[in-house]
């Protein structure tokens, strides 16, 4: 039996500029299937976003598989749709299966919907068991009923299985990375680039966060030796960047400091990207020179807002204050690293004020890249039951702009247009007047003079607003 699992193409708003990496929820799952029952590829489309449908029946014409399995977050499930729809044009009889975030989170709404007629079973929750459990019952007599979180259709009736308990992480294998069709062409900052991660979940109650929906209140640790060989097989198979996917890796920031020292002692030479908590860095004494000696040059702080009311509104007082993420900022700066740094803007009381200093404060706490996103009203959290109730949400059903980038709601005071537009403008006048675009471009001359040439080329209109904010900081 053949196997094809396809990785998304579409990518959020700005990260297609900067990296591109390979979907780790997919190697995961091609390493934990059974091998006497398939043979598995996969055809990550993230490298070959211009025309994803040439190449993806490219590879169903040479491959010939008999399932193919797709992923997406709610922004690309429409991505994924129309490739499901290319595949069943392509040979009707190939077995389709959609998981991930937004299967997880509106599985009762697609069951019911048309999209089943290209689609043939949904996976609610994490993959690797039930991909696996479901490749077998399809090898031998199509019993699904023992496929933990397996949704399909059966005589006209949907059937909704009970989903699995969470995986213990010391029964998953090492991600199969000798299996992906395209080897080449992912990177971080132009450096060859895979992706690991340490840790699963995350015990925060953040009310915008989506992840809860697939794993719960949870934390789940792969050891470190675990941890180590992982990070071996990536070098082995190119990589000489890594993106550590972990929802929170500093939630343990005591373990997280152990991991950077076993880094340094495998001598692995490998640059690091990762997504981290001011609290966990600011609570945990040594914590970023580890970082920072262990290879860490890329740091997301999830910085949220410049304003404690603001940070109350969205269930994230307890974990810092606007105080915390200037003190963590400038440690990270002193180590070398660049800071990602990621803002929500759209809550309730926002206003044209309020937006700009947020802009204010991520040029004063030397933020280089600005990921000003807008409030996203994500199925099945807290957040979008509250934005629903106060009247803010403009944008209910439409997922494939659930991106962070596009305005969803209204504030009291700002139309979803409004925010939109002022949110750009900041966008567009951030590299120049934080002065982040020369320390990015002497850190990185080669890539961010290719990458002005692309952006001149693919989005002009970028260029122009670009151009702009130079004009005026000048």
């Amino acid at each position: 039996m053949q196997v094809l699992l396809v990785g998304n193409p579409r990518t959020v708003m700005g990260f297609n500029r900067l990296t591109k990496i390979p979907s780790l929820n997919l190697s995961s799952i091609a390493a934990n299937l059974d091998k006497d029952i398939c043979e598995v590829r996969i055809a990550d489309l993230v490298v070959k976003d211009k025309n994803p449908q040439k190449h993806l029946l490219k590879v169903l014409n040479d491959y010939k598989p008999d399932i193919v399995g797709f992923t997406a977050m709610a922004f690309q499930y429409n991505m994924a749709l129309s490739l499901a729809k290319t595949t069943r044009k392509f040979n009707k009889n190939i077995k389709t299966v959609m998981g991930g975030y937004h299967v997880t989170s509106d599985i009762e709404n697609i069951i019911e919907s048309e999209d089943m007629k290209y689609i043939d079973f949904l996976i609610n929750g994490e993959g690797e068991v039930a991909f696996n459990e479901l490749i077998r019952a399809l090898k031998n007599g199509n019993d699904f009923t023992k496929v933990p979180g397996l949704s399909y259709r059966e005589n006209g009736k949907a059937i909704h299985n009970k989903r699995g308990e969470l995986i213990d992480l010391k029964n998953i294998k090492i991600p199969a990375r000798n299996v992906r069709i395209y080897k080449k062409g992912f990177h971080i900052f132009n450096l060859p680039a895979d992706v690991i991660e340490t840790s699963r979940g995350c015990l925060f109650n953040c009310n915008f966060c989506s992840i809860r929906q697939m794993y719960g209140k949870s934390f789940r640790k792969y050891t470190i030796e675990r941890i180590i060989e992982d990070l071996q097989d990536a070098k082995k198979h190119g990589a000489k960047a890594i993106f550590i996917a972990d929802d929170n890796i500093t939630l343990d920031g005591r373990r997280y400091r152990k991991i950077c020292e076993a880094i340094i002692d495998a001598k692995l030479n490998i640059s690091f990207a990762l997504q981290a908590s001011v609290r966990g860095i600011k609570n945990t004494p040594g914590l970023a020179e580890a970082m920072a000696k262990a290879g860490t040059k890329w740091v997301f702080l999830g910085i949220e807002n410049a304003s404690d009311e603001a940070l109350k509104y969205m269930n994230k007082n307890d974990q810092l204050k606007s105080s915390d993420t200037v003190e963590v900022v400038a440690e990270l700066k002193k180590y070398g690293m660049l800071i990602v740094g990621g803002f929500i803007f759209g809550n309730p009381e926002d206003t044209k004020e309020t937006l700009l200093n947020n802009f204010e404060y991520a040029k004063k706490i030397g933020v280089d890249v600005q990921l000003f996103n807008i409030l996203t009203p994500h199925l099945k959290t807290d957040i979008r039951q509250d934005l629903i109730n106060k009247g803010l949400v403009t944008n209910l059903n439409d997922f494939s702009k659930y991106n962070h980038y596009a305005s969803n709601i209204k504030t009291k005071y700002l139309t979803s247009e409004e925010l939109y537009n002022i949110r750009n403008m900041m966008d567009a006048r951030y590299p120049v007047e934080s002065g982040a675009v020369w320390r990015l471009f002497k850190a990185y001359p080669w890539f961010f003079t290719k990458l002005m040439f692309w952006m001149l080329k693919r989005e002009p209109k970028n260029w122009f607003n670009f151009v702009i904010g130079f004009l005026r900081r000048n």
